[in-house]
């Protein structure tokens, strides 16, 4: 019968070594990069979801913007009854507004100060009398050409409306010298000068007349005028 070896035995002592080491594995702890990695990529996301890509604008958000903030435009001319800078007298009637460049003898006429500006003024008689004088109709708001929003003034980039060629003068002694001119004035070259020459009526109606102009005895009836005026 074998001896029975314990613990303390030599041949315990050896073999103590020679025996496998059998230990449970060591529990490592995971790294923290791909943990930062997704935290990082999941707060981008949040941003771009909550405030979009900072160097893009949606079609929405443009949309958006140029809806609350349209452009604001200057006011174009004519902006009052006279203007120096202008150089047109105005008045404003119905959806329109009616403008000729005057001499200083048919501003005396109207009433128009030719030495400062006047302020706008609704007074049906006052366009009555200067479409008499010829002043052509541009409708409100223009339609602007192809490709233009703005002039700094109607009648530099519109067609009038409704276009009047029409000179006229009236005498002293009663009735009107009426000279159409919507057909050009280009024959009447250089006589067609003297109407901005004239110092008084008298010699504005002298001009109309060397230039073919008709006379009417009775303003209410002449019917050259009326013509023109599409009365």
């Amino acid at each position: 019968m074998a001896p029975h070896l314990d613990g303390n035995s030599p041949k315990a002592e050896i073999s103590a070594p020679l025996a496998p080491n059998i230990t449970k594995p060591r529990q490592t702890r995971r790294p923290l990069f791909p943990v930062l990695t997704l935290l990082s990529l999941a707060a981008v996301l949040y941003y771009i979801l909550q405030n979009g890509l900072p160097f893009y604008k949606t079609p929405s958000t443009v949309g958006n913007s140029l809806q609350h903030d349209p452009p604001k435009l200057e006011p174009f001319e004519p902006l009052k009854r006279y203007s120096l800078a202008y150089g047109r007298a105005a008045c404003w009637q119905e959806n329109g507004v009616w403008i000729k460049r005057l001499t200083p003898v048919e501003m005396s006429s109207l009433g128009i100060d030719r030495f400062q500006d006047t302020d706008r003024v609704d007074d049906e008689e006052f366009c009555t009398r200067l479409r008499m004088y010829g002043a052509s109709f541009w409708e409100l708001p223009p339609r602007w050409p192809e490709n233009v929003v703005w002039c700094e003034s109607l009648n530099a980039c519109v067609k009038p409306t409704k276009e009047v060629g029409l000179e006229v003068g009236f005498p002293t002694s009663g009735g009107v010298w009426v000279l159409d001119t919507g057909r050009g004035s280009d024959g009447m070259f250089p006589k067609s000068l003297g109407l901005r020459n004239a110092l008084t009526m008298d010699e504005r109606c002298k001009v109309i007349e060397s230039l073919g102009g008709r006379f009417c005895e009775d303003v209410e009836r002449c019917a050259d005028l009326a013509r023109l005026l599409g009365l």
